[in-house]
């Protein structure tokens, strides 16, 4: 084969995670009922214990480089599978699988493509990449599979899962455990992290919330403690832990300034072996606002204190996993976005970037088509400008028409 497996080690990972899970499946089996089947006028309707959810999609992608006359395409089928159990009403366990199967030129042209489907980040590796050859890559990801017990206060989950500490938009600081890239708008669901998380709500308004993500070395050791709290109409939050190799805190807030959304987001990172003023911070701050006319305006800015205003590599910025501590290639950045639906089934928005480093401008205008319930059409692009020597222009730009039915 043209491959190399490494079957002892995601077997060993895989095992593991998937073994509680089969065993629980197995004795609820013969108990899982379907909502559908409970009459229509029964007053109780009883919860199935076991749920399988998920979607196909297609995506078709050409990327210029960027000369029209430089076209290279590339095709990708992307499976997610989303199985579900609730054996009572603390009890949750879930198990979340996406397949993806890549195939065309970007795969065989572009350096450590399979590296950026597979990143071997995470206590478990628990991606594989299957086949990658002739220009064919095939990839199976655990993004999910975790363990949650849940009661009146106390909400705790083991496993892999997403920690969404992030408020705003487009740049989340606060996100220290799972960080996202605005870019891949293909991943709807966000990366998981392998973590333990335990929540403790006081009341309605104030909570603290608990993680501890470990890493495969030391120095990618993730964990904190964020205290939640609402005051004035606004949610606060405020955090300290540790972030890789750097100590961190942070806060941010939500709200509203009269009708208009008000979030902010600032983090601070500084090295626990180096002295104190290497430090750095990352800030976000967004404003949005909804007009009765269907218009949705939203208005977003960044700063991030490590970034070193150089123009990136087009393709590794819009598909790898970012830092929450380096967030964006740029010092400073602003965001503009607007949005309208046209028809109940037919929205268009289109949003930009802008950095003074390089003069860089990002254009993002995207499509989108909800045929029905479980079937949408989207048409995205992705183009790329910037200062190159003395002169000004494209760096690349990407179409994509994406397919999606969901089950």
């Amino acid at each position: 084969m043209g491959y190399n497996i490494r079957k002892h080690v995601y077997k060993n990972g895989v095992r593991r995670v998937l073994q509680p899970f089969v065993f629980l499946l197995l004795l609820q089996k013969a108990g899982a009922q379907n909502d559908s089947l409970q009459p229509a006028n029964d007053s109780f309707k009883k919860k199935s214990v076991f749920t399988v959810k998920g979607y196909v999609k297609f995506l078709e992608q050409v990327s210029f480089s960027p000369s029209p006359v430089e076209a290279l395409t590339n095709q990708l089928i992307h499976n997610r599978l989303n199985f579900l159990c609730r054996p009572g009403d603390h009890f949750k366990y879930r198990l979340e699988i996406r397949n993806r199967i890549y195939y065309g030129q970007l795969v065989q042209q572009y350096p450590g493509f399979a590296t950026l489907v597979a990143p071997s980040e995470g206590t478990f590796n628990l991606s594989k990449n299957w086949i990658n050859q002739n220009a064919v890559l095939a990839n199976s990801t655990i993004d999910r599979a975790s363990a949650e017990y849940t009661d009146d206060k106390w909400d705790i989950t083991l496993g892999r899962q997403r920690i969404n500490w992030g408020i705003n938009t487009v740049w989340t600081p606060n996100d220290i455990f799972n960080t996202f890239n605005y870019f891949d708008f293909d991943y709807e669901e966000r990366p998981g992290t392998d973590a333990a998380r335990i929540q403790y709500a006081f009341n309605s308004a104030s909570s603290l919330d608990l993680a501890l993500s470990p890493g495969q070395t030391s120095a990618t050791n993730v964990g904190a403690l964020m205290a939640h709290l609402n005051k004035w109409n606004y949610d606060f939050q405020v955090f300290s832990g540790i972030y890789h190799q750097d100590y961190t805190a942070g806060a941010g807030w939500a709200g509203n300034i009269y009708d208009a959304g008000f979030k902010a987001e600032l983090s601070y990172f500084t090295p626990y072996q180096q002295p104190s003023d290497s430090g750095t911070f990352a800030a976000s701050v967004s404003f949005d606002y909804g007009f009765k006319n269907g218009i949705y305006v939203l208005v977003s800015g960044l700063y991030n204190g490590r970034a070193n205003d150089s123009i990136p590599n087009i393709a590794k910025l819009t598909t790898e996993t970012l830092s929450a501590a380096n967030i964006f290639p740029f010092r400073h950045t602003l965001f503009g976005e607007i949005s309208y639906s046209f028809t109940p089934i037919l929205k268009g928005s289109f949003a930009c970037m802008y950095s003074p480093a390089g003069n860089a401008l990002i254009l993002l205008p995207t499509f989108t088509w909800s045929a029905a319930n479980n079937w949408a059409l989207d048409l995205v692009a992705q183009s790329f400008y910037s200062e190159t020597g003395h002169s000004y222009g494209a760096l690349g730009s990407s179409i994509y028409l994406r397919v999606k039915w969901g089950f």
